[in-house]
């Protein structure tokens, strides 16, 4: 394992930038920790003597006077999802990314890395410190809680904003043109827990997952390799009659899950050979590098959820559709959903749920199906959070010159697309009038999840294109 090191990049094009994000790297931001990286961002701006604006929610804007009458804005947000492996000791709140080099990737050690979007970070405050003749003033916007709850974007003030054009740095694909994101609405489910005693006989089972890949349920929810380990078991258990005791899988709303765990009694022995058979095939499907097992226990267990309840979450998770939902005619993801988490709260069951959607109407009519299932199976449903997307603006100025400078750069065409990913254009869109948002970057590849890496050569390559866009 090699640690990234400045050095290695002395006097190449991306020194400044590769310097940037490793200063990045070593401070705290897991979204809703972001003070740390405020100060930093705040006295990058000091030490430049460069005007800057803050408020309240960590956001803050950068700007760069480069005596010109056009202005461009650029964009990135300051925190990051933090997710670690099982065994990694890693403190995400007081411990530095562990960054290293792999080949033409730069990764972490165990944990995520960060380059979503810190990569952005980096880029934009390159830009800022840089000594050429840039031809347009830059606005530089950096905002907070964009991976959990967007409140940065949704309490920022553009009033002094002279920009109405916006380039995100939050795209983890190079050659693609980020041009709409989705709006995403975030809820979950409360299931009342009933208890039986059970028979002091009946044998005690746990199955798990682990290892499986996770990642970004925007980006990466068209993988079905991915997998979804919380619908693997219920398919594992379904027509079993178990009794559930202990239940538990993934981390958040936005990531996939990684993990599973459930504790359960069970009615009919004969229904093991039933059972392993689906996990065989599971495990055959999604690889050596994922972990499914299940073990019997000597443990004896007095109470498990009713036979109705636990009746009522399998069949629930069964029943819910997960992953790609729906694609246009161009191939594009328009209708998604991510399972991403189960968890016992006190005497409730809750499971955490994010359906994304690229065309209104489209995400009405599901919205309308999911709440009359809820009904259906008595279930409480709460809607927490709704993250707005942001449509294609049709003749945008600012896509036709970044794709006409990208084919002069690089004789290759920047490919539009439709992203299921949520960014933050669409509070941008509502402060601006005349909003014209896109978003470009480097290839980041499992973002959320400790397999996270950036592509160095590709890191590069927009680095060039991101400086030509600031000059012409």
């Amino acid at each position: 394992m090699q640690e990234l090191d400045i050095v290695e990049y002395k006097n190449l094009d991306i020194e400044k930038v590769i310097e940037f994000f490793i200063e990045i790297s070593s401070i705290p931001r897991e979204s809703g920790n972001e003070k740390e990286i405020f100060n930093y961002l705040k006295q990058f701006a000091k030490d430049r003597n460069l005007q800057y604006e803050t408020d309240n929610f960590y956001n803050i804007i950068i700007k760069k006077d480069n005596k010109s009458d056009k202005y461009i804005a650029l964009q990135a947000h300051i925190d990051m999802i933090c997710e670690k492996e099982q065994n990694c000791k890693h403190n995400f709140y007081k411990d530095p990314i562990k960054l290293y080099k792999d080949g033409d990737f730069i990764k972490a050690n165990g944990t995520t890395l960060g380059a979503d979007n810190g990569i952005g970070m980096a880029y934009i405050l390159a830009i800022l410190d840089s000594k050429e003749n840039l031809n347009k003033n830059i606005e530089a916007i950096f905002t907070s809680q964009e991976e959990t709850t967007m409140l940065g974007a949704i309490n920022l003030n553009l009033t002094n904003l002279k920009s109405n054009q916006i380039i995100s740095l939050d795209n983890g694909k190079e050659g693609k043109l980020l041009v709409s994101s989705a709006n995403c609405k975030e809820w979950k489910i409360g299931i009342d827990i009933e208890y039986e005693e059970i028979n002091k006989n009946m044998e005690v089972y746990e199955l798990s997952y682990q290892n499986f890949k996770g990642g970004h349920s925007g980006g990466n929810i068209g993988d079905e390799k991915r997998g979804n380990p919380i619908k693997l078991a219920m398919e594992a258990l379904k027509n079993c009659k178990i009794q559930i005791i202990e239940i538990r899988g993934g981390s958040r709303v936005n990531v996939i899950p990684r993990d599973m765990y459930i504790k359960f009694v069970l009615e009919n022995q004969e229904m093991i050979g039933n059972i392993q058979k689906e996990l065989q095939k599971q495990n055959e499907f999604y690889g050596e590098e994922v972990l499914i097992k299940l073990t019997k226990t000597k443990e004896n267990e007095k109470k498990a959820f009713s036979k109705k309840i636990s009746t009522n979450i399998i069949n629930w998770i069964l029943e819910y559709q997960n992953g790609v939902l729906k694609k246009d005619n161009s191939g594009n993801i328009i209708l998604s959903s991510n399972l991403g988490a189960i968890r016992k709260n006190e005497n409730k069951i809750e499971i955490d749920f994010s359906i994304r959607s690229n065309e209104k109407k489209i995400e009405e009519a599901y919205i309308e199906k999911i709440e009359k299932e809820s009904k259906e199976n008595n279930m409480q449903i709460l809607w927490y959070q709704e993250l707005k997307g942001i449509y294609r603006k049709e003749n945008s100025e600012l896509v036709n010159i970044c794709k006409n400078l990208y084919r002069k750069m690089y004789k290759e065409d920047l490919e539009e697309v439709i992203s299921q990913g949520v960014l933050e254009g669409g509070f941008f869109a509502d402060k601006i009038k005349n909003c014209e948002y896109v978003a470009i970057g480097p290839n980041i590849y499992d973002a959320h999840s400790p397999k996270e890496r950036v592509e160095i050569s590709s890191l590069e390559k927009i680095w060039k294109y991101l400086k030509e866009i600031c000059k012409n």
